[in-house]
């Protein structure tokens, strides 16, 4: 073997090692890329159930709102119209009764109106602490 032959060897050799230690490091670095990666789909998917769980959440409360305001909405409609029912008979009980054609003098209707708006709107109150009237 001569001088130059032995030079190309180790250099060959030192090569290859150096390639192979460059390959491991790069193996390294994609390793724990990875394991980064894989934590921050963990972490995203965590964070979507829970805007899932909130959303869901928001949905049933505007649902359940909405059924509480037609609720309302249809027990107002069941009231105005139980109070025109009433209207009809009371006008015709006082048909032939002279007073009946006498007008209602307007203090006494803002007052009873007063009172009516008052009991209506301490119905839908929930403060029982209060007696009624």
């Amino acid at each position: 073997m001569t001088l130059s032959r032995i030079k190309w060897d180790a250099v060959a050799i030192a090569v290859l090692l150096l390639l192979v230690i460059v390959l491991c490091v790069t193996v390294k670095l994609q390793s724990s890329s990875k394991a980064l990666l894989t934590q921050q789909n963990e972490q995203l998917k965590q964070e979507k159930t829970s805007a899932e769980a909130i959303t869901t959440n928001v949905l049933k409360a505007t649902a359940l709102f909405n059924d509480i305001a037609q609720a309302t909405h249809d027990d107002n409609q069941a009231s105005n119209a139980e109070s025109e029912q009433r209207v009809v008979v009371i006008r015709e009980a006082l048909k032939g009764d002279g007073c009946s054609v006498q007008s209602v003098p307007a203090a006494a209707v803002n007052q009873l109106r007063a009172h009516r708006d008052k009991v209506r709107s301490g119905s839908a109150s929930t403060d029982t602490s209060k007696p009624a009237g």
